[in-house]
């Protein structure tokens, strides 16, 4: 989770570590481009997903070889690997390469979307501040749709793990599978809420939020106090009280966010990074 390309993990000189970047961004436009024609790589992007969705592959499962998609989607050789990367780098497939390779189906994760967004967000001038405001209350919302699932069976299902307490018993495991265990609640609890879109949009906050936390300091050290929280929500969600697991979560995101802004310093008003 953890790239060692963040400029927050020393990539860029000290300077830019200690001051914040320029906030007055690129106005965000009014949406005059959606309407613009898809490029053909970004038409070969859309018919590869629905391929995928139609003939129902999952992750590792194999596509087309090149020739046969060339064929398959009559475009050039150039605008088809343009398709396959822009796929590729959102990790919706794989290319495997050598004999035998060829591109593989990928997963649907959140953590991509996320570093696209950062992109946006940079260039729109959006600071770390706001998006400290935008994951609190896109959490908050899940956990509340998460309380309001009414599948009380599902509920418990996806709770019980945390009830015990067993898949938190990582406090002096190394920070990247911490952080995934971390991450793996709070992923449990987006599934609850029952919609994918605010599942993978609003999910995507906290993945950038983690990597960052994660790059500036250990939260390790707040372990205890993590356990606490999510084994009220956990409750609070089985329980089917919807306001307090609005109410647990929030107070939670904003006691890490807190813990964390002295640790920002300067950078909490710069603009959001690139992962």
């Amino acid at each position: 989770m953890v790239s060692n390309a963040s400029p927050m993990n020393g990539a860029t000189s000290g300077k830019a570590l200690s001051e914040p970047a320029r906030t007055d961004g690129i106005p965000i436009a009014a949406g005059g481009s959606v309407l613009r024609p898809l490029k053909a790589a970004e038409v070969v992007a859309r018919e590869v997903v629905r391929r995928i969705r139609a003939d129902g592959l999952q992750p590792g499962d194999n596509l087309p070889s090149e020739a046969e998609m060339l064929k398959q989607y009559g475009v050039s050789r150039e605008s088809l690997r343009e398709g396959l990367r822009l796929l590729e780098v959102q990790g919706m497939i794989s290319i495997r390469r050598g004999p035998g390779g060829g591109p593989v189906v990928g997963t649907v994760d959140s953590a991509n979307l996320g570093r696209m967004e950062a992109l946006f967000f940079h260039m729109a001038g959006a600071t770390y501040d706001e998006l400290f405001a935008a994951w609190v209350f896109a959490e908050s919302t899940l956990a509340r749709m998460a309380a309001a699932n009414p599948d009380a069976e599902a509920r418990q299902s996806a709770m019980t793990p945390y009830l015990t307490g067993e898949v938190e018993d990582i406090e002096h495991a190394d920070l990247e599978v911490y952080i995934s265990g971390h991450e793996g609640f709070h992923g449990a609890v987006s599934a609850l809420a029952g919609n994918r879109v605010f599942q993978l949009t609003f999910r995507a906050y906290g993945q950038l939020v983690a990597h960052h936390l994660a790059t500036i300091g250990d939260v390790r050290t707040i372990h205890q106090a993590l356990v606490d929280d999510h084994l009220q929500l956990a409750q609070a969600i089985v329980s089917g009280d919807s306001e307090a697991a609005a109410s647990i979560m929030e107070n939670h995101l904003t006691t890490v966010a807190e813990i964390n802004r002295a640790e920002f310093g300067v950078r909490l008003q710069g603009s959001v990074e690139w992962l």
